[in-house]
């Protein structure tokens, strides 16, 4: 077996690989495309005698899918997790309509769900494994057999290891060794910070009562309303979120159901999805075009209303409109110190780096100085494993290959490959049951200190919070009165009743009016006062939330249920506690 790969698109973004499958005992040689991104010309990357006998899509992006209807010949299928599978009708019917990617209704005929091991051509087979980024993303696992020993390929796709919407990070706990790390190491290293601030400004606008209008690609809008609709949740204040258009469908199509989310796939009015309160979510990025343009032009003009712009940074976000508007830069891949952590636990002899700008693909030459490192950005063909050893590149000297051979040797022996019999069971691109929001990078415990649900022990009786401001009151008057006695300072204890009134029992206002100092009386008239609004301020207490109105308009949002009715007028007592 003979196994070489070629970058299929290293000048539009990268990320797409095609593998040849050499065999002696074949007239023709089997081809893999994995992902089939912008740019890829199948056609001009196979000769002849070739043939390319599947598609591994990693994930539902347009810079991973863009080329497949083209791409697809010689009776290829196209292999994907099981949800990614799930999404692409919907994907790619919306792809066709916005960008040019050729006509797609060929390309669901070949598409295979895949949820495990399958055989692609003899010797060759292909399983995925979870991959964070996105929702259903996953990398592959490539196995080829090599006489009565196997070798295994991982490609990474974008990834994380962080979790996505529920869906499993990236995971190096295989049971199989990795021979070859085919990594994408395009990076940000501030994605949870502006995960978090984002979600806090979403969250912070939408209980202010703002019409949140949030625009986003479809499967970032189905992302960050599984995060808000589990954060309301876990803050005890639910989130209403919307999901309209696109993302609705995608939402529907990963069997989504979370708590306070409506997806609304198709609608009529838009204003109808933008209440006060609510975070609407719709595409694309930016509101220039489908959904997002509609439901934008319903709140451009509207003062109280905000406009939060989540893009990949290829787009220019609107950046004026009478609305508040935001915009947050939310590139989901991992730091540089997780790729060095992951090609450290794999500990593979090659590691190919693909899918980075191109200053980024330099850092990676020499970067693992005990390890062949592939990192070029050009269309020429590599042979990775040949004459049943791997291959080293060949501008390395002869002295560099002997010296990584023999750390190779070292550490994991001949790498003649894995007993064919062994159990290779990896693991599944399945969400799990439970969320947990910090396993997605998000920075629970700042969301909670500023939104989180306050424990009604916090809130005094209506005769407490009357005390409270007698209290209060008599403080002010001594201080206004302006008497103090030389020997007060600002901690000095309350003045003390006079014994004579403490001994008899008689309350404030027995003291007869000629032992009654001036200040004294100012105390009496404004608690007087407090003790006539008393019956007032016992009837029921109820926690709001100021709302912004715009035009000069203060709302007050309840927080407790009520039997209120609309036009019902209310008298309201502001109050004021160390714990509230």
């Amino acid at each position: 077996m003979r196994l070489s790969y070629q970058h299929a698109n290293p000048s539009t973004g990268g990320g797409s690989y095609l593998l040849r499958f050499r065999d002696a005992t074949r007239e023709r040689t089997a081809c893999v495309l994995v992902d089939s991104g912008v740019g890829v010309d199948i056609d001009s990357l196979l000769a002849d005698d070739e043939y390319l006998v599947a598609v591994l899509l990693t994930h539902a992006h347009l810079d991973h899918y863009a080329s497949l209807a083209d791409s697809l010949r010689d009776g290829a299928r196209v292999y994907a997790a099981e949800p990614t599978a799930n999404v692409l009708e919907h994907v790619l019917t919306e792809g066709e309509k916005n960008y040019e990617i050729g006509t797609t209704d060929g390309v669901l005929d070949a598409v295979e769900p895949l949820d495990g091991w399958e055989t692609l051509v003899a010797d060759v087979a292909v399983s995925p494994v979870p991959a964070g980024h996105a929702p259903g993303a996953s990398g592959f696992v490539v196995r080829f057999g090599d006489g009565s020993r196997t070798n295994h390929l991982l490609f990474t796709g974008d990834f994380t290891t962080r979790r996505v919407a529920g869906y499993p990070g990236f995971r190096t706990e295989l049971p199989v060794d990795i021979d070859a790390l085919f990594v994408n190491v395009s990076t940000a290293d501030d994605f949870e910070k502006t995960l978090s601030e984002s979600l806090f400004t979403l969250v912070e606008r939408a209980q202010a009562g703002s019409s949140v209008l949030a625009t986003a690609s479809a499967l970032t809008a189905v992302h960050y309303a599984y995060l808000l609709g589990h954060l309301g949740e876990r803050l005890g204040d639910p989130i209403p979120v919307t999901l309209a258009g696109q993302c609705a469908k995608l939402y529907a199509d990963l069997g989504y159901d979370v708590p306070n989310v409506e997806a609304v796939p198709v609608f009529d009015s838009a204003s109808d999805l933008l209440e006060r309160g609510t975070v609407t979510f719709a595409g694309p990025e930016v509101p220039t075009e489908g959904s997002a343009r509609r439901l934008f032009g319903v709140v451009e003009g509207d003062s109280a209303a905000t406009l939060v712009q989540l893009t990949g940074g290829a787009t220019t976000p609107v950046d004026t409109a009478t609305c508040t508007v935001y915009d947050f830069e939310v590139v989901n891949h991992p730091s540089l110190s997780a790729i060095d952590e992951l090609v450290e636990e794999f500990d593979p002899i090659h590691v190919v780096a693909g899918h980075g700008p191109r200053h980024a693909l330099r850092n990676f030459r020499g970067r693992y100085d005990e390890r062949f490192v592939w990192a070029s950005d050009d269309e020429r063909e590599q042979i990775l494993y040949e004459g049943g050893r791997w291959s080293p590149p060949p501008w390395l000297s002869e002295t560099a290959v002997q010296s990584i051979r023999a750390r190779d040797w070292r550490a994991n022996g001949a790498r003649f490959g894995d007993l064919a019999e062994r159990d290779e069971s990896l693991p599944a691109v399945v969400r799990v049951a439970d969320p947990e929001l910090g396993a997605e990078g998000v920075e629970v415990e700042r969301l909670e200190d500023r939104f989180g649900e306050r424990d009604d022990s916090t809130h005094s009786t209506a005769r407490s919070t009357q005390t409270e401001g007698k209290e209060a009151a008599s403080k002010a008057a001594d201080t206004e009165a302006g008497e103090r006695r030389p020997d007060e300072s600002e901690t000095s204890e309350p003045e003390a009743i006079e014994p004579e009134a403490a001994e008899s029992g008689l309350s404030d206002s027995s003291v007869p009016d000629a032992a009654v100092t001036e200040t004294e009386r100012f105390r009496r008239e404004v608690l007087g006062r407090l003790d006539d609004l008393e019956p007032r301020a016992t009837g029921a207490r109820l926690r709001a939330r100021v709302v912004d109105g715009g035009d000069d308009v203060t709302l007050l949002r309840l927080l407790d249920e009520t039997d209120l009715e609309h036009g019902e007028e209310v008298t309201v007592v502001l109050t004021e506690s160390e714990d509230e």
